[in-house]
């Protein structure tokens, strides 16, 4: 299996919740169906887009168009990063802020876990660009988690930790490569894995661990 020159932060963060479907997005280039929560999370997506900005926030917008798309190289690897919101803090410390739509009775802890590592991996990429315009990436960032409605439920802080990061993308970089060790994930999530990653997938049809 090819190992990708390119990938995105999603299909990174993806290890802990399966890691061999996050080898498959990012080796092979398959993605997940479209769900409710992705399609509210469109409409919220839309929304930030048409938001009043202050003007710290419109001053950091026009600095950070040269480097759209947000990227960087780690283990010769280009890291891509979407960050939802941005906003500046005091004279020139940016604050990553995501949205979350999710179901109230379904947000489990383990989705609390992915949510925390997208964040801190944006934040890894974001650092050296915001230091090159003359900004600081702030310590802690912010996770907001809305109904589908759009009402909001609560948010989180997520602490940035660059060196835990990096450790972390080594973790998921060396299993994409070698393929090992192969962790089950628990029965369910198997149950309800999309056929495009059934057909590809090493554990399918076998025995399954507590992940």
């Amino acid at each position: 299996m090819v190992f990708p020159e390119n990938v995105r932060i999603h299909q990174i963060v993806d290890y802990w919740y399966c890691c061999e479907r996050s080898r498959l997005m990012a080796c092979l280039g398959l993605e997940t169906p479209q769900t409710l929560d992705m399609d509210c999370g469109s409409q919220v997506h839309e929304w930030l887009m048409e938001r009043p900005k202050t003007g710290k926030e419109l001053k950091l917008c026009e600095a950070l168009k040269p480097h759209e798309p947000f990227s960087r190289v780690f283990e010769g690897v280009q890291i891509l990063a979407h960050p939802d919101d941005l906003t500046v803090l005091g004279k020139n410390k940016v604050q990553i802020i995501e949205y979350k739509t999710v179901d109230k009775s379904n947000l489990k802890p383990w989705k609390s876990l992915l949510h925390k590592y997208q964040v801190q991996l944006y934040a890894w990429v974001l650092e050296p660009i915001l230091k090159e315009i003359g900004y600081n990436i702030a310590h802690y960032h912010t996770v907001v988690y809305l109904k589908r409605n759009g009402l909001f439920i609560r948010k989180v802080s997520v602490e940035h930790d660059p060196f835990c990061t990096e450790r972390l993308i080594s973790q998921v970089f060396s299993f994409w490569e070698i393929g090992q060790p192969l962790i089950k994930p628990m029965k369910w999530k198997c149950q309800e894995c999309s056929p495009v990653f059934k057909s590809h997938c090493r554990l399918e049809g076998g025995s399954h661990g507590q992940v």
